[in-house]
């Protein structure tokens, strides 16, 4: 048979098997499909909706402008991954890059932070849903079933998630396609609704600090920011810089998870092309839709001091509802919240989708404890099962220790960060080596050092800024552990640490223990030492 005579189909199995791996999941999707569901993993409503309130009361309308700085960034980091993935289109994405340009022991490590940072991002999607379906339903019991309101409609979601992505991909596609039209309409459509019609601030505004002085209102311990006090001076001064840098983590909590156009290759048609368009599309119409979003809200604010005493106060999380139902009236802003419901719930479940894969892919390769249960498919399905059943279980405990959820996940996003600067360091390895010496359809060609180069620096400072918990940071986005466990408040040593170096520290002591103790040696004797570069 001739190569011309060989089907799509055939070839992209045979690429699989190249790769070490037969074809047991099903290969279903297409471009926009793939796209699909790495745009939703992005989702700028849900980021948003979360985090807007940290932006604007960290750095006032001028944290504007922490959107366009980090995904000029995390640009660079996409277009690395877009020649991986046109490479290796396989799930589990930076786990499989990380093990294949580098060593076992590396792309262990890798998949193992990023396990981790995927579930916690699971548990902090899903309780953002109840952040419009809130505003949109006030009259929502307190408590449900003896639990608090949020927390139920979140444990819900998990649920319902685990249940689509345990029916199959194709069914997650329909309803991910559904979710990027809800996203697309709220994003770009009410967008420039209120750009056009409910412009109520110069652009000047956009260059503007906070009113009030944070840092010198909030306590040390204080998990939600209170009253203010002294006066901002308005721009960007060195003492704003500070600030500037806390309300930064609004962006870099939305904008990542385009790895997962990678991670579905295996589900994709075509991958080797597909895939890398799905990385890079993600993150150019997420960025697109970010600024016009970002710029519509903060423009169409009528009453600001109202706003940011809401962004200060007891209930942070409503003060971008608040925005857009006093610019559109209660029926229109409803309509709007529900829109963003939808693209909520949909980016839950793509999350789930991308964390599954890399479980079952770190499972297929015997890296985890029964790994042979993780790496199983369902021969109904044709998903994997016990993967998805156990990434909704693990999603859904931290809400049994804790319902500070939005303090326990913000380990969550540097963690992220973490693993994409872990396999961007693998992949410049692999590249002064002289990687790639193949062709696939999506090349970097000379300037694939550069371009790694650049996404290493980018990722290095975030990762510094994420350590770094002087000025807001032990507020807003690197609190202690104290604040998400209360009981541990009084505990010598522990109650202080902030809680992502406690996360890295746990992770790391735990994984070390499982991998030089138990998987390393065997995995070494198996011969897995990873690809040659020069292949």
């Amino acid at each position: 048979m001739t190569q011309s005579n060989i089907s799509q189909e055939e070839k992209d199995s045979a690429l699989l098997h190249k790769l070490g791996y037969r074809q047991d999941l099903q290969r279903t999707l297409g471009f926009l499909s793939n796209f699909a569901v790495a745009f939703s993993y992005i989702s700028v409503s849900t980021g948003t909706f979360s985090l807007f309130y940290l932006g604007l009361a960290a750095g006032g309308p001028a944290f504007f402008w922490t959107w366009p700085i980090v995904a000029l960034g995390q640009f660079f980091v996409a277009l690395n991954f877009a020649e991986l993935a046109s490479h290796f289109p396989i799930a589990g994405s930076i786990y499989q890059w990380s093990k294949r340009l580098s060593s076992p022991t590396l792309g262990w490590f890798t998949g193992w932070v990023y396990f981790f940072a995927g579930v916690l991002t699971v548990t902090a999607v899903a309780f953002t849903v109840p952040v419009p379906l809130l505003a949109i339903f006030p009259n929502i019991p307190a408590s449900i079933l003896g639990m608090p309101s949020a927390v139920f409609i979140a444990l819900l979601v998990i649920i319902l998630c685990t249940a689509i992505n345990t029916i199959g991909v194709r069914l997650v596609s329909i309803i991910n396609n559904i979710g990027v039209g809800a996203e697309i309409i709220g994003m770009f459509g009410f967008a420039l609704i209120l750009l056009i019609f409910h412009n109520h601030q110069s652009l000047s505004f956009l260059f503007t600090g906070p009113v009030h002085d944070l840092q010198a209102a909030i306590p040390a311990t204080a998990t939600i920011p209170a009253a203010p006090a002294t006066p901002w001076t308005p721009g960007l001064g060195f003492g704003y810089s500070g600030a500037f840098m806390a309300a930064l983590f609004m962006s870099l909590f939305v904008i990542y998870g385009f790895d997962t156009a990678g991670t579905l290759g295996e589900e994709t048609r075509n991958p080797q092309k597909n895939a890398p368009r799905g990385v890079l599309w993600s993150i150019g119409l997420s960025f697109i839709a970010g600024l016009l979003f970002l710029g519509g809200t903060l423009l169409s604010i009528k009453d600001y001091a109202k706003i940011e005493s809401i962004a200060q106060g007891a209930t942070p999380l409503q003060a971008l509802p608040t925005i857009i139902q006093d610019a559109l009236g209660t029926f229109w802003g409803n309509v709007y919240l529900f829109v963003v419901l939808i693209a909520v719930f949909v980016c839950t479940l793509a999350i789930q989708s991308a964390t599954i894969r890399l479980m079952f892919s770190m499972g297929r390769d015997r890296r985890l404890p029964f790994g042979n249960i993780w790496g199983a498919v369902n021969s109904r399905f044709h998903t994997p099962g016990w993967a998805g059943l156990a990434v909704g279980i693990l999603a859904a405990l931290p809400f049994l220790v804790s319902q500070a959820i939005a303090v326990i996940v913000t380990g969550a996003t540097g963690l992220i960060y973490l693993s994409y600067f872990m396999n961007n360091a693998a992949s410049l390895n692999a590249r002064l080596k002289g990687w790639p010496r193949d062709v696939a359809p999506f090349k970097l060609g000379r300037w694939g050092i550069v371009i790694n180069i650049v996404a290493l620096l980018y990722g290095g400072v975030m990762i510094i800024n994420f350590l770094w918990f002087g000025g807001l940071r032990n507020v807003y986005t690197n609190p202690t552990i104290g604040a998400a466990f209360p009981g541990l408040n009084n505990v010598p040593a522990i109650g202080s640490i902030p809680i992502f170096e406690f996360s890295l520290i746990i992770l790391f002591v735990i994984g070390a223990i499982y991998w030089f103790g138990f998987k390393r040696r065997q995995v070494l004797a198996n011969g897995e030492v990873g690809l040659d570069p020069q292949a």
